[in-house]
């Protein structure tokens, strides 16, 4: 696929799937924060922060466990695409599930 924004679209899509899957089936709304931070050393990490609404309560979760083992890989191969096409170097991004079932996303810049 040469297109850079449907090579985003579709790993923005997994992680939306992840997202998803993590929430009860009966929530209104969702967001996850993904935080990148790169070290001196060369290693990297993907801190998340969960939150869904249900019951129109917030409340914070964790991802499913069985289904996040890819959000590093996918945070990271989003990042490198996003440079590539743009330039820009964000720090992290939320990710909102809305009540229409509409997914949109905030990238935040350093």
């Amino acid at each position: 696929m040469n297109n850079p924004i449907e090579e985003q679209k579709l790993i923005i899509d997994q992680l939306y799937q992840i997202v998803k899957a993590s929430c009860p089936s009966d929530f209104q709304h969702a967001k996850c924060k993904f935080v990148y931070e790169k070290f001196e050393d060369g290693s990297s990490s993907v801190e998340t922060t969960f939150y869904f609404t249900k019951n129109s309560q917030e409340i914070s979760a964790g991802l499913d466990r069985e289904l996040s083992s890819p959000v590093m890989s996918l945070v990271e191969c989003l990042r490198v695409k996003v440079q590539a096409h743009t330039g820009g170097d964000w720090s992290a991004f939320t990710l909102f599930i809305n009540e229409d079932g509409t997914v949109t996303t905030k990238f935040e810049y350093p």
